[in-house]
This record gives C-alpha cells, structure tokens and sequence, in this order.
C-alpha cells in the first residue's frame, strides 16, 4: 500500500530462485554468504537488498558530492534509528525494524514484536504483518494485533512470507508449495487465496486500501513480468520499451504502481511508474540501475539508484512531479550520513532506509523528515485564525507559506505575538527553529524583498501578475524569481498576485504556496482570503509612492475582474 515498504520478499530466496538466469543466481548466493559474513548482513537479510544488491550491481560505500538544491523537492531532518533494519513506515510516523527480533519504533523508542524475526508493514489500526523463522529454519508469514501473532498458514505448501497489509486486513505475499515453486497470495477473513501466476512462479508485494495487488510473476524461462491482481483477475503490467523483465512493489491508492524495468541483456534497469494504462520511466540519478521501492497517496516515490556506469554505490532518491533528486543532497551536509537504501514512504513524506555513517561506516537505519516550508508540497502553515485573518508569527524568512483560501489574500505584515507559538506550524513535517543570517540591520522595519517561488501547477498558463501600489511591475512564471529591490529599489509592505485562473479549495492546505524573502531573518505577517478585488484608494497610493523604500507601506484594494482571482500581501513590523 502507500506507506512503506518492506523488505522486498522478492524473486529470489533460499527456497526459490523464480526465473533468473542460473549465473545471476549463483552470483547472488555468493555474494548473500559474504555479506551475511560482515557487520551488516542486514542488508541481505530480506530479499529487496538482496535483490539491489545484486541485479542491479549496487554495492557499498563510496563518497557522494551533494548535488545542488532542487526547489522543488523538501529538505530533510535525519533521525538515526539505530544500528538496526528499518522496513517500513506507517502513516502514524512509527516505523519497522528488525535486527534479528522484529520491533516497531515510535518516538525514540522500540517496542519488540514477540516471536517474530522481520516485520514488513503495519497499518492504521496498528496490524503488522511479516515473516518468522521457526525452529526448522522453514518462513512462516504472520499477523501481529494486541500482543498476539498469528499464523497465516503454508496453503498446503513448505513456507510463506507476508509482504504488506492494507487498512481492511488484507494481507499479500508469497508461499512454496516446494523448494522450487511459489506462487502469490491473497489472505482475508482467515482464508489464505492462491491468486495464480503469468506463467509460473510469482509473488505478491503491496496492496493498496482499493484491494488492488502488485507483484511479480514468471512468464518463460528467465523471465519475469510485474503484474496486477483485481477481483480475481490478473494482467501483465508489462515493461518499458526496450525492457524485458521487470518487477511491482508497491501501489498507492489511486492505482499507480511503482517497481521497475530490466533489460537482462545489457544489465540495466530503471524505475518504472505504472499509471492509467501508461508506462513512465523515472530515470536515473546518471548511472544505469535505479529502482523505485515505495510510493505514497501523494504520487511521491521513494528508491535507490547509481549515479554513474553499470554498478557503483547506490544513492537513495525522491522522485515527485517528474524529476529524481539524490536525498544525499537534501539533507544537511555535514550531517555524516550517506543516504543508500530506501525502503518505505507514508503520506507525510517520511521516509525511511539504510545508510552509512562516513565517520564510523557502520550502517544504520534512517528516518527523514520533511522540514516545514522548504517546498511547495510542505509549506509553513498559519498559527492562528482570528477575525478573519490566519497569522503566521516569527517565521523565518526564504520559506513556503500557505494559508488555505477560496478566492485571493490579502496578506500583512503584523507585530509578533509575545509569548505566542512562533515559527509557523506544518502538515506531517517539521518546523526548522535554525536561524539565518540574513538581517543586515534588526532596527530596521521587516519588508518583502523578494518572491523566491510563485506555486506550479495551480495556474492553467502558469502565468502570474505581481501588482504593487496598485501598478502591475510584470507578469512571472513559478520558477522565477520577483526581486522588488532590483525592480523598484525598495522592499515593499504589501504585494498582490493576480491572475489565477481558477478558484482555489479552501479546504486544501495546500492551495497556493508562496516562497516569501523578508529583510528580517523572521517576521510576521498576517493573511485574508479575499472575496473581491478592490481598487486601492489614491490616498493610499499616496503615500507608498512618497514614503522612503523601507518605510513603504501598500495597502490594495481592487474591485473584482470575472477573468482573474489573486492575491494581496502586506507586510509590517
């Protein structure tokens, strides 16, 4: 489903090898008992690493050279979990992990899952699902609830394995009738369903809330296909162009399914999206191996690639709204982490996996939280809501806000609240207290200075107008970047942008973002949603033209035009 994922149980483990080629099977066996001989065999200790580690030639450590910022894409606060495994991650932030004995950690804490060895996914009602080794070293797939786990059972076969669970309690995953054949499995209402293959050999990987099921599945000798089950149906997924095999782990809500394509002969894979009946390729980070592991009810994916040849270090990345990032370059660069394996994704963008601490080289698990306001997806939201107007109090400046509306703001610099919650507040990520040093005189009144991001794909020609005192200085696409100073050769207290060509839901959060520059290192501001544009009055205009840059003061107002809706900013002290 959309928040995870687990260790990918995938097509190959010691009791089955699906359909690769017997070379490539040998290979990985080898390289499984060297790892397994190292301080961190944890990463073989479940088929997805295995599987990276292998066919898609990624190996250890290697230094990384921080790419520079995409402004689309969240910065990150790293939590080091441990020198543990983590698997998976819940909405609720918690976060499964295994290091012989499967646990869940919340907070700092974790709670051991009894009589389990890896869990995989839990869901909203706090069900976790994965498999045990029982005393004859046979896998046993399991459901853990209220302390108590329970045995789902072989369907008649040797060994299963259980890979996710959705929020009605269905469980997928995989079981061996013998050393030699699996095939996928539907378990609900204590009844464990053979969901059948292409061809031969297969298993299930994710379900999402909807009961869709991805996997994978043999078609011919060496040869595996994704696939994707629906009320008793399954259909090929098939492969990007020029690909031959190719793999689903996960699928979110809305249907899209993610894995990836391989091509066997050249040795190379990529990250592979499956949506509306289409095949989109998500690239590489430059190398040419990459593989998307887990995707959220946001269309975010979460994977691991090389950035450069046929093999090589893997780098964990984000992919969202068409472009791949290295989340080796969003996090803090002196933080000592380099980010590798990612193996989960929930729907506030959190995000977890496995990497190596370059001061020690251990490995360890990771969580990644997005910093509020460092994009679009994650703006800083308001503090309060008082007389019709959302106050944001103290935020530091060069940050994302977002007030919801229904037509237009009117946004206004306001006094900062003493003793008040400052900082803004966020939605699923958190709020970054680190100062900048920006201001270049504290006495001096706060002011825009710039519009460092206008929002994308809010508007049909993605096309804004910027009006202050009244007067339109120019129409700007999302990506550019409104300097009033250069423009006018002051700050301004108060700006407008017209144009949207649409109403916006003022139920949505994340209505019309703005990436906002003051010259103060934090301010506050205030903003109205606006019914109606108004005229502004002369007198006010007045002033603004005649007061000295700094002490500018704009307030609009403007009668409404039936062919635009925009927005008002006024900023003070």
């Amino acid at each position: 489903m959309s928040v995870r994922k687990k260790s990918i149980d995938s097509q190959i483990d010691k009791q089955g090898t699906c359909s690769l080629p017997k070379s490539e099977v040998q290979d990985m066996q080898k390289l499984k008992k060297r790892l397994e001989q190292t301080d961190w065999s944890g990463f073989v200790q479940s088929c997805l690493s295995l599987t990276a580690f292998t066919v898609l030639g990624f190996s250890a450590v290697e230094p990384v050279s921080a790419a520079s910022l995409h402004t689309g894409f969240a910065s990150y606060a790293i939590t080091d979990l441990g020198q543990t495994n983590a698997y998976g991650i819940a909405n609720s932030g918690q976060v499964l992990v295994s290091n012989g004995v499967a646990g869940v950690w919340d907070n700092g804490q974790i709670t051991e899952i009894k009589d389990t060895t890896w869990a995989y996914q839990m869901n909203s009602s706090g069900q976790v699902v994965g498999r045990y080794l029982s005393e004859n070293w046979t896998d046993n797939a399991y459901v853990w609830e209220n302390g108590q786990r329970t045995d789902l059972g072989y369907f008649g076969g040797i060994s299963s394995s259980a890979s996710d669970i959705n929020d009605a309690g269905q469980i997928v995953g995989k079981f061996n009738t013998t050393t030699e054949k699996f095939n996928p499995f539907l378990w609900q209402n204590g009844e464990m369903i053979d969901l059948g293959t292409l061809g031969f050999n297969g298993g299930a990987m994710g379900i999402n809330n909807q009961g869709q099921v991805v996997g994978y599945s043999g078609l011919a000798l060496h040869v595996t296909h994704a696939f994707q089950w629906e009320n008793g149906n399954m259909i090929d997924l098939g492969t990007l162009p020029g690909y031959n095999g190719s793999i689903a782990y996960d699928i979110n809500d809305s249907g899209q399914a993610i894995g990836y394509s391989s091509n066997s002969a050249t040795r190379q894979s990529h990250a592979t999206l499956w949506s509306n009946g289409e095949i989109l390729d998500l690239g590489t980070l430059g190398g040419n191996m990459s593989a998307a592991i887990a995707i959220n009810n946001k269309g975010q994916v979460a994977g691991f690639d090389t950035v450069s040849g046929n093999g090589g270090a893997n780098h964990a990345f984000i992919w969202e709204d068409g472009e791949m990032a290295d989340l080796n370059s969003l996090i803090d660069q002196d933080s000592g982490w380099f980010l590798q394996q990612v193996s989960g994704i929930n729907d506030s963008g959190q995000i977890v996996g496995q990497g190596i601490n370059r001061a020690t080289g251990q490995s360890h698990a990771f969580l990644l939280n997005p910093i509020c306001g460092s994009s679009q997806r994650n703006p800083l939201l308001p503090d309060s809501f008082e007389d019709g107007w959302h106050t944001f109090n103290n935020v530091v400046s060069r940050k994302w806000f977002d007030p919801p509306t229904a037509a237009g703001f009117t946004f206004k610099i306001g006094d900062a609240v003493a003793n008040a919650s400052s900082g803004g507040t966020g939605d699923g990520c958190i709020i970054d207290k680190s100062p900048i040093a920006f201001t270049p005189n504290p006495t001096e009144p706060s002011l825009f200075t710039k519009i460092l991001g206008l929002p994308s794909g809010i508007d049909a020609d993605e096309l804004f107008s910027v009006v202050v005192g009244g007067r339109e200085i120019g129409k700007f696409k999302p990506n550019e970047v409104v300097d009033f100073v250069a423009l006018l050769g002051y700050g301004v207290s108060e700006f407008r942008v017209a144009g949207i060509d649409a109403a916006i839901d003022p139920k949505n959060p994340l209505a019309f973002p703005i990436k906002l520059e003051s010259n103060r290192d934090k301010f506050s501001f205030k903003m109205r949603a606006d019914s109606a544009e108004a005229v502004p009055e002369p007198s006010e205009i007045a002033g603004i033209v005649t007061s000295a840059a700094f002490f500018a003061g704009l307030v609009l107002k403007r009668k409404r035009k039936l062919a635009a809706i925009g927005s008002a900013i006024e900023i003070g002290d």
